[in-house]
């Protein structure tokens, strides 16, 4: 092709044909540049595609990673309204002056129980490294950014708001509580399609063993009159509630998302939420 209009310019060239050879020149030009412009469209629907085809990807991936951690939340929010049950167990105990009855170990261990997300960030680390655009869906966009960059670091360790429960009753527990080593008690309490259930049998190296939970306080009658640890236990009642009113959040938050980003993929809305 290139040879063809280096043979047409010569030949105007030599015939001395100035007009016509200007107007070939700039129609030369002019194809060129139109060319040129072709060529830089198919290379940005190619790029688009691209791009389109890698937002689908990141989408998936991040809803995985969204659905991985509401199962997290599920757990940690098991364990947080066990300690919320147990808390109002142990004041009613107190209220009525009830006697210590041995289940209550059971209840003096989940009023310890702390729990925390470890959100998995790897994919929402390569949407900001592509840039957070890539996500045409304006609300996806702001979802997933209000749920790592907000919601989850509420709930990591590192950047609670409030003081880890467990380690607060720590110390209190090392000097007014002992192990329980009592092997038939039996905790059991059910969630959904998950038991809780305790002692634990298990075997190593051939042997069967068992393991199980709970504290047991030196001395009862004197911790209904500690103020100490109701103090104590009025300052964990709130850290929890809070604890548990940001898991709620969580839950709400990736539900809309996940929502949203089926939608944005074409997919029936599942059982998954």
């Amino acid at each position: 092709m290139t040879t063809f209009f280096r043979r047409i310019r010569k030949t105007m060239a030599d015939d001395n044909r100035p007009m016509q050879y200007a107007r070939y020149a700039i129609g030369e030009i002019a194809l060129v540049v139109i060319g040129i412009l072709i060529a830089l469209q198919i290379n940005n629907w190619n790029v688009q595609r691209q791009k389109e085809k890698l937002e689908k990807v990141l989408l998936e991936q991040v809803k995985m990673d969204l659905l991985t951690v509401d199962s997290d939340v599920e757990n940690d929010m098991t364990i947080l309204e066990l300690g919320m049950k147990s808390h109002h167990s142990i004041l009613a105990s107190f209220n009525m002056n009830q006697k210590y009855a041995d289940s209550m170990c059971f209840d003096f261990y989940w009023l310890t129980q702390d729990e925390y997300i470890y959100p998995k960030e790897a994919v929402y680390g390569r949407i900001k490294e592509e840039g957070l655009d890539i996500i045409k869906n304006d609300s996806i966009r702001f979802g997933l950014k209000a749920i790592y960059e907000s919601i989850y670091p509420r709930l990591t360790k590192t950047n609670a708001f409030y003081p880890d429960i467990e380690d607060l009753f720590s110390d209190y527990y090392l000097d007014h509580f002992s192990p329980n080593t009592d092997l038939s008690l039996i905790f059991t309490s059910i969630h959904g399609n998950d038991t809780i259930s305790y002692p634990i049998v298990f075997n190593r190296n051939g042997i069967e063993r068992k393991r199980t939970i709970g504290y047991v306080p030196v001395d009862f009658e004197a911790l209904k009159m500690d103020n100490k640890f109701h103090m104590l236990m009025d300052k964990v009642r709130k850290y929890r509630g809070y604890k548990l009113y940001r898991y709620e959040m969580a839950q709400k938050a990736t539900a809309i998302v996940v929502r949203l980003i089926n939608t944005e993929l074409g997919i029936e809305q599942d059982h998954e939420q």
